[in-house]
């Protein structure tokens, strides 16, 4: 195996870190107008201000998510995040995936990291600023997903008022771990259930989306747990120090914009008669 394509390979696994899940509703197509019960509206821009104005908070989220076959059968996958933030600029996901691969996602006010435990490998790029920015960049100029990504965002708030078009309350849930109000909200691009505690602090319990116009129709759903308000998490946490043997490569997107654009061959000029 030639040397480019071992590093293109590794490049791909590390992608793999983030990239199978798409985020909630949050990131897809703005819309602007809502419709449906004012409660629940209320109740799901709550749960978007209480995130947004948590200082800090750390939080463990199962996942699981659709993946199409060629058969057009779906098979689910899933893994574990195990996330900590502190506002304005520090954030860390830790990742175990079903199939035991282990991954990083961090940001340190000054870089972003994404490491992959199994090919030993980790990509850096410069992303000085918050938290807001940082996502923004990994999502926009790096071509990363990070799962629920909004959801970390001080603008939160501001996304559920662009793209929420609808949302209704479906009933009141006492199967969670704690009494909570199941919502039913639609965007432009996907649909999108949410259950939040009818009471106390409007920390979400579980989020599935459904991408309505995707082939099959694939879920992506969250379960929320261990919500922790005050973890004060050392900034030591927020710091990657690679082991002996682990190999730092570009990020995908950036190799594309270092490559060298083609040359056009000067056109050839019709002969003419003497």
């Amino acid at each position: 195996m030639t040397d480019r394509k071992f590093l293109m390979r590794l490049i791909l696994a590390l992608t793999l870190v983030i990239v199978p899940v798409a985020a909630m509703a949050a990131q897809e197509k703005a819309s602007g107008a809502t419709a449906g019960s004012n409660e629940a509206m209320t109740m799901l821009k709550r749960c978007a201000d209480f995130l947004s104005q948590s200082p800090q908070f750390s939080v463990t989220i199962r996942t699981g998510y659709d993946v199409l076959q060629e058969s057009g059968q779906s098979i689910e996958f899933g893994e574990i995040r195990k996330v900590t933030l502190k506002r304005p600029d520090l954030f860390r996901s830790d990742i175990e995936r079903s199939d035991g691969e282990k991954g990083l996602v961090l940001f340190n006010g000054k870089d972003i990291i994404v490491f992959n435990e199994k090919n030993k490998v980790y990509a850096k790029s410069p992303a000085p600023g918050d938290l807001d920015g940082a996502v923004t960049y990994l999502l926009s100029n790096l071509k990363m997903r990070l799962p629920l990504a909004m959801m970390f965002l001080s603008r939160l708030p501001i996304e559920i008022d662009n793209r929420v078009t609808s949302v209704e309350e479906v009933e009141r849930s006492v199967i969670m771990d704690v009494p909570c109000t199941h919502l039913a909200a639609r965007t432009d691009e996907v649909d999108f259930q949410i259950w939040i505690p009818s009471n106390g602090d409007p920390l979400p319990r579980r989020i599935v989306t459904t991408y309505k116009y995707d082939p099959g129709r694939p879920q992506f759903w969250a379960n929320f747990s261990e919500w922790n308000l005050s973890p004060n998490p050392a900034n030591s946490l927020f710091e990657f120090a690679p082991a002996e043997g682990i190999q730092q490569i570009p990020f995908l997107a950036q190799m594309e914009l270092r490559k060298p654009k083609p040359v056009k061959a000067p056109a050839k000029k019709k002969g003419g008669t003497q």
